[in-house]
């Protein structure tokens, strides 16, 4: 029979998979950044499989969950990738990995081919740095698994017993003594690792009992929560009701991305009152793990999302009711879609910006008005400023000129030429709109007309976002 593959690795028999989270990951995913990423390439097909499964096991109260789900990964990967349908058509090439043995001739190639994925694999098994960037890169699947199956308190448990295990050889499970001995070897710091990783696991499937001490956003966040009446606008939770209306798009005396002005006709829609700050942006990241900086996956941004944040749940100090930035535009769709609600398209954006208003700003055509609407970088002092520390345009709404630029829902593209009704923007593209212009911008990107653009995945320090609600057709 098909002898082990973990055995040919000489690190650890089958049945060790059953005590640690991050080997379901890192075992069958991982290859340094330096080494062969067949095996990565290949495991990547079945890993989502293997954890959905994995977790099906622990909400059975299965024994040895993880020995299950391995086995059969490790056969589906050979199967593809060796096209083979039975285990025992590589019994020969392992005897001969393992004990010298010879092969048949018209299996050298076939056997060659096994060991490349074998010596793929093994090449980042005991790596321990690879390990950590490989297990973060699958968490959120995991994360997310354990959510759907609802398996928190399963998973708790069985964390626990691997925590107790690496402090303490005698509270480990037949086979764990020595499997810490051959697979950890002693090694202070693969243990710090790897116990570091499970307790962190602990927490972001438990957040609500993280330490957070929420400041009370009645009193530094009331423009932005407010419901009722204002000045003739209707306010809800913090969101402003745009009635239906015809407006002007663009400008002729713009740049030739706003040019040619048209007619735009946008149905109701409701519009968050204030940028999303940090102190909203922290109480939706301790619900819901997905978004965290450790865990929103890779794809997903460019590797600088949430960097002014000190932690997952650790927003810059003191900096609870400023604009949460950094944030990639897939980023500010899930938050925005996760509380019922989305992007605001382009043309949404442009009315609410302008307020009634035929002119450059909501308040006229020159910026003589702009240091009493908006932050920019003739007031800013180069820094990202509180929301809502100006006045509110014509809507009732802040920051529509400056402090940070706001992703839309809209791909970038040329204006369609007369009157449109709901646009939603080019089908496809390759970057997203941006509006409004920062505390970084001159006083000309402040103007509502004005059009930004970026890739959906950057991220950048004057770079936010608002919300928005309404039914519209064809939105996903």
């Amino acid at each position: 029979m098909l002898n082990n593959l973990f055995e040919e690795f000489n690190l650890f028999e089958e049945t060790s998979m059953r005590w640690i989270v991050p080997f379901l990951i890192f075992a069958f995913t991982t290859t340094p950044l330096h080494a062969n990423e067949l095996f990565l390439q290949m495991a990547d097909r079945y890993v989502e499989t293997a954890i959905k499964e994995f977790v099906a096991g622990l909400t059975k109260n299965e024994r040895y969950p993880l020995l299950r789900v391995m086995t059969d990964l490790r056969f589906q990967i050979f199967k593809s990738y060796l096209n083979i349908s039975r285990r025992i058509e590589t019994q020969a090439c392992s005897r001969r990995r393992n004990y010298g043995a010879n092969v048949p001739p018209d299996k050298s190639e076939f056997c060659q081919r096994y060991d490349e994925l074998v010596d793929s694999a093994k090449a980042g098994v005991v790596d321990i740095e690879a390990f950590e960037k490989v297990y973060f890169r699958y968490e959120p699947m995991l994360l997310r698994e354990i959510e759907l199956q609802q398996a928190r308190d399963a998973m708790r448990r069985w964390i626990k017993q691997k925590v107790n295990c690496l402090d303490d050889k005698t509270q480990c499970g037949r086979d764990e003594r020595g499997i810490v001995s051959r697979v950890i070897q002693e090694d202070r710091n693969a243990i710090r690792l790897y116990k570091h990783i499970l307790r962190d696991l602990e927490k972001k499937i438990f957040p609500e009992e993280a330490n957070l001490s929420f400041i009370n956003d009645s009193v530094i966040n009331s423009p932005c929560t407010a419901s009722g009446q204002e000045r003739g606008v209707t306010l809800n939770q913090g969101m402003v009701f745009v009635p239906e209306g015809t407006f002007i798009r663009g400008s002729a005396n713009g740049r030739e991305d706003e040019k040619p002005p048209h007619a735009v006709v946008v149905d109701a829609f409701w519009i968050d009152r204030c940028e999303v700050n940090n102190r909203q942006y922290l109480r939706f990241l301790a619900e819901d793990p997905y978004l965290r900086k450790s865990t929103l996956p890779r794809q997903f941004h460019d590797g600088d999302y949430l960097q002014n944040w000190e932690g997952d749940l650790k927003p810059p100090t003191n900096r609870d009711n400023y604009p949460v930035v950094y944030v990639s535009w897939f980023a500010a769709r899930y938050y925005c879609q996760s509380l019922g609600k989305r992007l605001p398209s382009e043309a949404e954006w442009e009315r609410a910006a302008r307020a009634g208003a035929i002119t450059d700003y909501s308040f006229g055509n020159g910026p003589e008005k702009l240091e009493d609407f908006g932050w920019y970088n003739g007031n800013s002092e180069n820094r990202l400023r509180l929301v809502a520390d100006k006045r509110a345009n014509k809507f009732q709404i802040f920051d529509m000129h400056g402090n940070v630029w706001e992703w839309v829902y809209d791909w970038y593209g040329p204006y369609p030429k007369g009157r449109v009704e709901n646009p939603q923007g080019p089908v496809h593209g390759k970057y997203r709109v941006l509006r409004g212009g920062s505390w970084k911008s001159p006083a000309e990107h402040l103007r509502a007309s004005m059009r930004g653009d970026d890739s959906p995945i950057n991220t950048s320090p004057d770079v936010g976002f608002r919300c928005a609600s309404g039914v519209h057709p064809n939105r996903q």
